[in-house]
């Protein structure tokens, strides 16, 4: 079977639907195929089952907050770049994202029009 990763299959998790909505018409557009999760314990339990070319994750998820999935991902994934994509992106400290395992972090909803580009960028593709 090919791996899931050759196909830039990227997995967000976000507790709001229109959120989930958007970002998967975004992706879909620019050849993404996107793999949501609502809460982080769906993500966490897609993250152990497939490899994905990029993670995103919001920080204010209702069952552990986004930094917390970040270090869990990173327990058993060290490759798979992971970007926060966050209202809260001004609030987040930065150094705290790169020392759970983060690359980086986008806006949201501001940073959606850059999210397909920056998705690229973190998969080399």
């Amino acid at each position: 079977m090919k791996d899931v990763a050759d196909r830039k299959t990227v997995l967000f998790v976000d507790d709001t639907a229109d959120t989930r909505d958007l970002v998967t018409f975004s992706l879909s557009r620019e050849g993404f195929n996107v793999v949501t999760a609502q809460t982080a314990e769906e993500g966490l339990a897609l993250a152990h089952r497939g490899e994905f070319a990029l993670i995103l994750l919001d920080i204010g998820l209702p069952d552990m907050d986004g930094l917390e999935l970040c270090r869990e991902i990173r327990r058993f994934d060290q490759q798979t770049p992971i970007l926060f994509y966050t209202a809260f992106a001004d609030l987040l400290d930065h150094e705290e994202a790169k020392r759970a395992g983060a690359q980086g972090c986008l806006r949201k909803p501001e940073d959606t029009s850059r999210l397909a580009q920056v998705a690229r960028m973190m998969v080399g593709k």
